[in-house]
């Protein structure tokens, strides 16, 4: 597994592209309405939109994916890091900022590679 973190517009999926010469359509786009991830793509992309879409709908993702982690084993994963910054007083959203920290450090404790983008420069944290 692959783990490729950093804000928004910081070019996680250009360089995903980029760095493992894939297309398009070999990304799964992760969206706000659905909560089921299509496992048939090399790469998972956004999967910060799929944890607010599990909050929404009063499911678990840090649950999800820790019972799906062998389904992640393969695959390239980009999240928004969310971690830095204010902590949002809309409790939703408090929610979110806490899943996606606990998702990310479950995925990044299995991943063999993690890279974080600022300003489309990659770090490679593991």
């Amino acid at each position: 597994m692959i783990l490729v973190i950093g804000g928004v517009y910081q070019g996680k999926i250009d360089y995903v592209k980029d760095e493992f010469n894939l297309q398009e359509e070999e990304i799964y786009f992760c969206s706000y309405e659905d909560i089921n991830i299509n496992f048939n793509k090399n790469v998972i992309a956004n999967l910060d939109k799929f944890i607010l879409a599990m909050i929404k709908n009063n499911k678990e993702p840090i649950i999800y994916i820790k019972d799906n982690i062998e389904k992640f084993k393969d695959k390239i994963i980009t999240c928004e890091d969310i971690s830095c910054g204010i902590v949002p007083l809309e409790y939703e959203m408090r929610l979110l900022r806490d899943s996606i920290g606990h998702c990310l450090s479950i995925l990044s404790k299995n991943s063999d590679k993690v890279v974080r983008l600022f300003c489309g420069i990659p770090m490679e944290l593991k």
